[in-house]
């Protein structure tokens, strides 16, 4: 798996199920109330998207309030395990699902949802808060702004993983901001998304993820697990020296400060000679334009 091209139909289903996505945290938003649990809003998510057909996901709704969104004391794995397990597999822990934390006036929150529609797979992340946010999120998330346009150029320079990763992270820091997504799943800023299989067998729920994902997911994670020198899609990999493959890259910058963090997001397109981003019309770009940045 280190190069899919898609066709025009392919790109517009991945497309549509992006759109669905980003317009059930919107709607999910909009429903959002002081005391409703993490749990219960990552429902009210997947509640949406099965209204509307959706019946696979790539991943069930991560759900973050508070201080929460910045990850704070959450555990990590020992140095040691990290580098024998490279893929980190994070939010298999349940600190990083959906917990009984309840929602608070002015608390930041974060939410992550990946539904398969029309065989199309998206993975988005969407920031906001309840009722008038505060100066700190407001500011992080205008921080995120300039990393779209970042990592549009960096890929479309042929840059490698390594060399964007660490421009991300050095960007990150000299604005004030803790990198928050060195925590993902292989310290990763992004993944593929892709062709799932599958999708004609039941599915469930497994710590987040479907049997369909694991299955996409499963044949680099050996590669990764049994020769550590391989580093492969689908996972990002901040140590390579090799560029984004053609295909489709699921980028997830996250920050945070203080008690507060954000993240956007969303899948760039990659081609044999050039990137884009799937959609433009997007929340967090209208958000950001709304207060002046483009």
């Amino acid at each position: 798996m280190t190069r899919e091209l898609f066709t025009d139909e392919e790109l517009a289903a991945f497309k549509a199920a992006q759109r669905l996505a980003f317009d059930a945290v919107v709607s999910v938003e909009a429903e959002l109330h002081e005391g409703i649990t993490e749990q219960q809003a990552a429902a009210k998510l997947e509640h949406w998207l099965r209204a509307r057909g959706v019946s696979h996901f790539f991943h069930y709704g991560f759900v973050w309030f508070g201080e929460r969104t910045r990850f704070l004391d959450f555990p990590q794995l020992p140095r040691r395990a990290r580098d024998i397990f490279d893929t980190k597999l994070a939010h298999f822990s349940g600190h990083y699902r959906p917990s009984g934390r309840r929602l608070k006036q002015g608390d930041a929150v974060i939410l992550d949802i990946g539904p398969i529609h029309r065989r199309g797979a998206a993975d988005i992340g969407y920031s906001c808060a309840l009722g008038e946010p505060t100066d700190e999120f407001h500011k992080t998330r205008m921080a995120l702004a300039p990393y779209r346009h970042m990592i549009l150029d960096m890929v479309r320079n042929g840059d490698s993983q390594r060399r964007i990763d660490k421009e991300i992270s050095d960007y990150t820091k000299d604005q004030g901001y803790v990198n928050i997504h060195s925590m993902y799943p292989g310290s990763a800023i992004a993944h593929r998304v892709g062709r799932v299989p599958g999708l004609r067998l039941p599915t469930f729920n497994v710590k987040g993820f479907s049997p369909q994902t694991v299955s996409y997911l499963a044949g680099d994670v050996a590669k990764s697990a049994l020769r550590l020198n391989v580093r492969s899609a689908p996972f990002w990999q901040p140590n390579s020296d090799r560029p984004c493959e053609p295909g489709l890259w699921a980028f997830e910058p996250h920050i945070g400060r203080g008690n507060v963090g954000a993240k956007w997001g969303e899948v760039l397109v990659v081609t044999e000679d050039t990137a884009y981003w799937l959609d433009n019309d997007l929340p967090h770009v209208r958000y950001w334009a709304d207060h002046g940045v483009v």
